[in-house]
Protein backbone atom coordinates (compact mmCIF):
# COMPACT_ATOMS: atom_id res chain seq x y z
CA UNK A 1 0.00 0.00 0.00
CA UNK A 2 2.95 2.44 0.65
CA UNK A 3 4.35 1.42 -2.59
CA UNK A 4 1.08 2.36 -4.31
CA UNK A 5 0.66 6.00 -2.42
CA UNK A 6 4.42 6.83 -3.45
CA UNK A 7 4.00 5.79 -7.07
CA UNK A 8 0.38 8.14 -7.32
CA UNK A 9 1.91 10.52 -5.68
CA UNK A 10 5.20 10.89 -7.46
CA UNK A 11 3.26 10.74 -10.76
CA UNK A 12 0.46 13.56 -9.84
CA UNK A 13 3.90 15.53 -8.94
CA UNK A 14 5.65 14.44 -12.31
CA UNK A 15 2.27 15.37 -14.03
CA UNK A 16 2.34 18.73 -12.39
CA UNK A 17 5.83 19.66 -13.63
CA UNK A 18 5.42 18.89 -16.99
CA UNK A 19 1.81 21.14 -16.69
CA UNK A 20 3.94 24.05 -15.44
CA UNK A 21 6.09 23.93 -18.02
CA UNK A 22 3.46 23.30 -20.74
CA UNK A 23 1.64 26.60 -19.22
CA UNK A 24 4.60 28.71 -19.39
CA UNK A 25 5.25 27.61 -23.16
CA UNK A 26 2.26 27.47 -24.55
CA UNK A 27 1.03 31.04 -23.44
CA UNK A 28 3.75 32.65 -25.34
CA UNK A 29 2.02 31.34 -28.82
CA UNK A 30 -1.09 33.50 -27.83
CA UNK A 31 -1.40 35.95 -30.57
CA UNK A 32 -0.66 39.86 -29.02
CA UNK A 33 1.96 41.75 -27.09
CA UNK A 34 1.17 42.19 -23.16
CA UNK A 35 3.71 44.88 -23.06
CA UNK A 36 1.06 46.73 -25.43
CA UNK A 37 -1.84 46.08 -23.10
CA UNK A 38 0.11 46.75 -20.31
CA UNK A 39 -0.24 50.25 -21.77
CA UNK A 40 -3.59 50.11 -23.10
CA UNK A 41 -2.98 51.94 -26.10
CA UNK A 42 -3.93 51.44 -29.57
CA UNK A 43 -0.34 53.13 -30.90
CA UNK A 44 2.09 52.33 -28.15
CA UNK A 45 5.96 54.15 -28.25
CA UNK A 46 8.17 51.49 -29.45
CA UNK A 47 10.56 53.14 -26.99
CA UNK A 48 8.10 52.96 -24.17
CA UNK A 49 6.98 49.28 -25.22
CA UNK A 50 10.68 48.26 -25.37
CA UNK A 51 11.14 49.66 -21.64
CA UNK A 52 7.89 47.71 -20.57
CA UNK A 53 9.19 44.36 -21.78
CA UNK A 54 12.84 45.60 -20.30
CA UNK A 55 10.56 45.90 -17.20
CA UNK A 56 8.54 42.81 -17.55
CA UNK A 57 11.47 40.20 -17.90
CA UNK A 58 10.35 39.25 -21.99
CA UNK A 59 13.74 40.49 -22.95
CA UNK A 60 15.23 37.79 -21.25
CA UNK A 61 15.58 34.24 -21.92
CA UNK A 62 12.13 31.86 -22.19
CA UNK A 63 14.31 29.54 -19.59
CA UNK A 64 14.95 32.19 -17.59
CA UNK A 65 11.76 33.78 -17.20
CA UNK A 66 10.40 30.13 -16.53
CA UNK A 67 12.60 30.11 -13.41
CA UNK A 68 11.90 33.17 -12.16
CA UNK A 69 8.34 32.30 -12.34
CA UNK A 70 8.22 28.91 -11.05
CA UNK A 71 10.38 30.05 -8.21
CA UNK A 72 7.35 32.81 -7.23
CA UNK A 73 4.75 29.95 -7.79
CA UNK A 74 6.46 27.50 -5.46
CA UNK A 75 6.65 30.68 -2.71
CA UNK A 76 2.99 31.20 -3.73
CA UNK A 77 3.59 34.25 -5.69
CA UNK A 78 1.79 34.20 -9.23
CA UNK A 79 2.82 37.58 -9.80
CA UNK A 80 0.87 40.83 -11.04
CA UNK A 81 -2.07 41.15 -13.80
CA UNK A 82 -0.37 43.29 -16.84
CA UNK A 83 -3.71 44.44 -17.40
CA UNK A 84 -6.00 44.63 -14.47
CA UNK A 85 -4.58 46.51 -11.43
CA UNK A 86 -4.82 43.41 -8.92
CA UNK A 87 -2.35 40.53 -7.23
CA UNK A 88 -3.20 37.66 -9.04
CA UNK A 89 -2.48 35.29 -5.53
CA UNK A 90 -5.11 37.69 -4.01
CA UNK A 91 -7.61 36.95 -6.70
CA UNK A 92 -7.19 33.04 -7.24
CA UNK A 93 -7.50 33.16 -3.68
CA UNK A 94 -10.83 34.90 -3.73
CA UNK A 95 -12.27 33.28 -7.29
CA UNK A 96 -11.51 29.66 -6.86
CA UNK A 97 -13.53 29.27 -3.89
CA UNK A 98 -16.73 29.44 -5.94
CA UNK A 99 -16.07 27.97 -8.36
CA UNK A 100 -15.10 24.76 -6.14
CA UNK A 101 -18.18 25.07 -4.15
CA UNK A 102 -20.25 25.00 -7.28
CA UNK A 103 -18.15 21.97 -9.03
CA UNK A 104 -18.80 19.84 -4.74
CA UNK A 105 -22.87 20.56 -4.98
CA UNK A 106 -23.14 19.53 -8.09
CA UNK A 107 -20.72 16.78 -7.70
CA UNK A 108 -23.09 15.71 -5.19
CA UNK A 109 -26.37 16.29 -6.67
CA UNK A 110 -25.27 14.13 -9.63
CA UNK A 111 -24.42 11.28 -7.74
CA UNK A 112 -27.76 11.54 -5.99
CA UNK A 113 -29.13 11.31 -9.86
CA UNK A 114 -26.77 8.69 -11.53
CA UNK A 115 -26.00 6.44 -9.23
CA UNK A 116 -29.54 5.05 -7.72
CA UNK A 117 -30.98 5.95 -11.44
CA UNK A 118 -27.90 3.64 -12.94
CA UNK A 119 -28.43 0.87 -10.46
CA UNK A 120 -32.16 0.28 -11.04
CA UNK A 121 -31.77 0.66 -14.73
CA UNK A 122 -29.37 -1.91 -14.63
CA UNK A 123 -31.43 -3.93 -11.96
CA UNK A 124 -35.07 -3.37 -14.33
CA UNK A 125 -32.57 -3.94 -17.76
CA UNK A 126 -35.07 -4.33 -20.97
CA UNK A 127 -37.79 -3.71 -18.66
CA UNK A 128 -40.03 -0.34 -18.39
CA UNK A 129 -37.79 1.61 -15.97
CA UNK A 130 -34.97 1.38 -17.76
CA UNK A 131 -35.96 1.97 -20.98
CA UNK A 132 -37.39 5.57 -19.11
CA UNK A 133 -34.06 6.15 -17.33
CA UNK A 134 -32.03 5.82 -20.81
CA UNK A 135 -34.10 8.23 -22.42
CA UNK A 136 -34.07 10.64 -19.64
CA UNK A 137 -29.99 10.49 -19.45
CA UNK A 138 -29.53 10.89 -23.26
CA UNK A 139 -32.21 14.21 -23.16
CA UNK A 140 -30.03 15.61 -20.64
CA UNK A 141 -27.15 14.64 -22.39
CA UNK A 142 -28.44 16.75 -25.33
CA UNK A 143 -29.58 20.00 -24.27
CA UNK A 144 -27.05 22.66 -23.79
CA UNK A 145 -26.33 24.12 -19.92
CA UNK A 146 -27.27 27.63 -20.98
CA UNK A 147 -31.10 26.01 -22.37
CA UNK A 148 -31.41 23.75 -18.51
CA UNK A 149 -30.10 27.01 -17.01
CA UNK A 150 -33.00 29.63 -18.12
CA UNK A 151 -35.90 27.10 -17.75
CA UNK A 152 -34.47 26.40 -14.11
CA UNK A 153 -34.10 29.95 -13.52
CA UNK A 154 -37.87 30.41 -14.82
CA UNK A 155 -39.12 27.47 -12.64
CA UNK A 156 -37.35 28.38 -9.50
CA UNK A 157 -39.05 32.00 -10.12
CA UNK A 158 -42.61 30.41 -10.12
CA UNK A 159 -42.06 27.84 -7.16
CA UNK A 160 -39.12 28.40 -4.53
CA UNK A 161 -37.74 31.70 -5.94
CA UNK A 162 -34.33 31.00 -4.30
CA UNK A 163 -31.55 33.95 -4.58
CA UNK A 164 -29.58 33.16 -7.81
CA UNK A 165 -27.42 35.82 -8.88
CA UNK A 166 -23.98 36.79 -7.57
CA UNK A 167 -21.96 35.05 -4.42
CA UNK A 168 -21.84 34.87 -1.41
CA UNK A 169 -18.65 33.50 0.49
CA UNK A 170 -19.23 30.27 2.06
CA UNK A 171 -17.66 31.82 5.49
CA UNK A 172 -19.77 34.42 5.63
CA UNK A 173 -23.27 32.86 5.21
CA UNK A 174 -23.18 29.05 4.76
CA UNK A 175 -26.77 29.19 4.67
CA UNK A 176 -27.00 31.97 1.65
CA UNK A 177 -24.13 30.98 0.13
CA UNK A 178 -25.56 27.00 -0.88
CA UNK A 179 -28.61 28.65 -1.20
CA UNK A 180 -27.50 30.19 -4.04
CA UNK A 181 -25.51 27.80 -5.82
CA UNK A 182 -28.43 25.24 -6.23
CA UNK A 183 -29.63 26.50 -9.65
CA UNK A 184 -26.07 26.84 -10.97
CA UNK A 185 -24.98 23.42 -9.12
CA UNK A 186 -28.37 21.30 -10.59
CA UNK A 187 -27.09 23.52 -13.76
CA UNK A 188 -24.41 20.86 -14.12
CA UNK A 189 -25.61 17.96 -12.40
CA UNK A 190 -27.98 16.81 -14.63
CA UNK A 191 -26.10 16.27 -17.75
CA UNK A 192 -23.32 14.99 -15.21
CA UNK A 193 -25.86 12.82 -13.59
CA UNK A 194 -26.40 11.23 -16.54
CA UNK A 195 -22.96 10.32 -17.56
CA UNK A 196 -22.69 8.40 -14.32
CA UNK A 197 -26.20 6.89 -14.66
CA UNK A 198 -25.10 5.28 -17.94
CA UNK A 199 -21.36 4.48 -16.42
CA UNK A 200 -23.39 2.94 -13.66
CA UNK A 201 -26.04 1.00 -15.55
CA UNK A 202 -23.12 -0.56 -17.47
CA UNK A 203 -20.60 -1.49 -15.06
CA UNK A 204 -23.18 -2.96 -12.72
CA UNK A 205 -24.98 -4.98 -15.85
CA UNK A 206 -21.30 -6.19 -15.84
CA UNK A 207 -20.67 -6.97 -12.61
CA UNK A 208 -23.72 -8.72 -12.87
CA UNK A 209 -22.62 -11.39 -14.79
CA UNK A 210 -19.73 -12.70 -13.12
CA UNK A 211 -19.75 -16.18 -11.58
CA UNK A 212 -19.26 -15.07 -7.31
CA UNK A 213 -22.95 -13.49 -8.13
CA UNK A 214 -24.35 -15.95 -10.15
CA UNK A 215 -23.09 -18.32 -7.12
CA UNK A 216 -24.30 -15.94 -4.57
CA UNK A 217 -28.03 -15.83 -6.20
CA UNK A 218 -27.74 -19.69 -6.44
CA UNK A 219 -27.40 -19.72 -2.56
CA UNK A 220 -30.26 -17.82 -1.87
CA UNK A 221 -29.00 -14.05 -1.93
CA UNK A 222 -32.01 -11.35 -2.22
CA UNK A 223 -31.47 -9.18 -5.59
CA UNK A 224 -30.80 -6.03 -2.60
CA UNK A 225 -28.03 -7.70 -1.19
CA UNK A 226 -26.32 -8.99 -4.46
CA UNK A 227 -26.55 -5.38 -5.74
CA UNK A 228 -25.56 -3.26 -3.34
CA UNK A 229 -23.33 -5.84 -1.08
CA UNK A 230 -21.66 -7.02 -3.99
CA UNK A 231 -21.68 -5.85 -7.54
CA UNK A 232 -22.36 -2.37 -6.96
CA UNK A 233 -19.20 -2.06 -4.80
CA UNK A 234 -17.19 -3.35 -7.77
CA UNK A 235 -18.73 -1.25 -10.24
CA UNK A 236 -17.74 1.64 -8.30
CA UNK A 237 -14.15 2.10 -9.38
CA UNK A 238 -14.68 2.95 -12.89
CA UNK A 239 -17.49 5.16 -12.00
CA UNK A 240 -15.42 6.98 -9.48
CA UNK A 241 -12.92 8.06 -12.04
CA UNK A 242 -15.69 9.45 -13.90
CA UNK A 243 -16.45 11.79 -10.85
CA UNK A 244 -13.04 12.63 -10.51
CA UNK A 245 -12.70 13.75 -14.22
CA UNK A 246 -15.99 15.68 -13.93
CA UNK A 247 -15.27 17.31 -10.70
CA UNK A 248 -11.96 18.37 -12.26
CA UNK A 249 -13.54 19.67 -15.25
CA UNK A 250 -16.45 21.53 -13.56
CA UNK A 251 -14.00 23.32 -11.49
CA UNK A 252 -12.68 25.37 -14.39
CA UNK A 253 -15.20 24.51 -17.52
CA UNK A 254 -18.04 26.15 -15.63
CA UNK A 255 -17.67 29.42 -17.78
CA UNK A 256 -21.46 29.35 -19.46
CA UNK A 257 -23.18 28.65 -15.67
CA UNK A 258 -20.95 31.54 -14.28
CA UNK A 259 -22.23 33.89 -17.03
CA UNK A 260 -25.45 33.04 -16.45
CA UNK A 261 -25.77 33.08 -12.61
CA UNK A 262 -23.01 36.38 -12.23
CA UNK A 263 -20.36 34.31 -10.31
CA UNK A 264 -17.08 35.20 -10.10
CA UNK A 265 -15.46 31.67 -10.76
CA UNK A 266 -11.64 30.52 -12.06
CA UNK A 267 -13.65 29.90 -15.55
CA UNK A 268 -14.56 33.82 -15.71
CA UNK A 269 -11.50 35.09 -14.50
CA UNK A 270 -9.35 32.33 -16.87
CA UNK A 271 -11.66 34.23 -20.28
CA UNK A 272 -10.97 37.63 -18.90
CA UNK A 273 -7.09 37.07 -19.27
CA UNK A 274 -7.13 35.07 -22.60
CA UNK A 275 -8.92 38.43 -24.24
CA UNK A 276 -6.07 40.29 -22.78
CA UNK A 277 -3.28 38.63 -23.52
CA UNK A 278 -3.03 38.82 -19.73
CA UNK A 279 0.05 36.31 -19.28
CA UNK A 280 0.95 36.19 -15.36
CA UNK A 281 -3.00 35.64 -14.98
CA UNK A 282 -3.62 33.00 -17.89
CA UNK A 283 -0.40 31.25 -16.34
CA UNK A 284 -1.69 31.51 -12.61
CA UNK A 285 -5.15 30.61 -13.50
CA UNK A 286 -4.08 27.52 -16.12
CA UNK A 287 -1.42 25.61 -13.50
CA UNK A 288 -3.88 26.41 -10.43
CA UNK A 289 -6.88 24.27 -12.34
CA UNK A 290 -4.45 22.25 -13.43
CA UNK A 291 -3.34 21.32 -9.91
CA UNK A 292 -6.60 21.52 -8.43
CA UNK A 293 -7.57 18.58 -11.56
CA UNK A 294 -4.31 16.69 -10.43
CA UNK A 295 -5.11 16.50 -6.99
CA UNK A 296 -8.78 15.19 -7.74
CA UNK A 297 -7.12 12.73 -9.47
CA UNK A 298 -5.16 11.67 -7.05
CA UNK A 299 -7.50 11.42 -4.01
CA UNK A 300 -9.58 9.24 -6.81
CA UNK A 301 -6.58 6.81 -7.25
CA UNK A 302 -5.94 6.58 -3.37
CA UNK A 303 -10.00 5.91 -3.00
CA UNK A 304 -9.22 2.80 -5.71
CA UNK A 305 -7.68 0.29 -2.72
CA UNK A 306 -10.52 1.55 -0.09
CA UNK A 307 -12.95 0.62 -2.75
CA UNK A 308 -11.48 -2.41 -4.17
CA UNK A 309 -8.66 -4.18 -1.85
CA UNK A 310 -7.71 -6.06 -4.74
CA UNK A 311 -6.00 -3.47 -5.83
CA UNK A 312 -3.44 -2.98 -3.04
CA UNK A 313 -1.90 -6.92 -4.30
CA UNK A 314 -2.12 -5.65 -7.79
CA UNK A 315 -0.02 -2.03 -7.15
Amino acid sequence: MIRYLAKRTGTALFVLFALSLLVFSMVRLIPGDPAAQYLNTSDPDPEALAAIREQLGLTRPWYEQFVVWLGGVLSGDFGTSLTRPFDITTQIAERLPASVELAVIATIFSLLIGIPFGALSAVRSGKVADTVIRAGSFLFLSVPAFVVGTVLILANSRTLKFPLIGYTPLWEDPVRSVVQMLVPAMVLALPMGAILCRYTRNTLLDALSQDYIRTARAKGAITSRLVVRHALRNALVPVSTVVGIQLGTMIGGTIIVESIFALPGMGSMLIEALNSTDYPTIQGCVLVLGAVYIAINLAVDLLYPLIDPRIRTVN
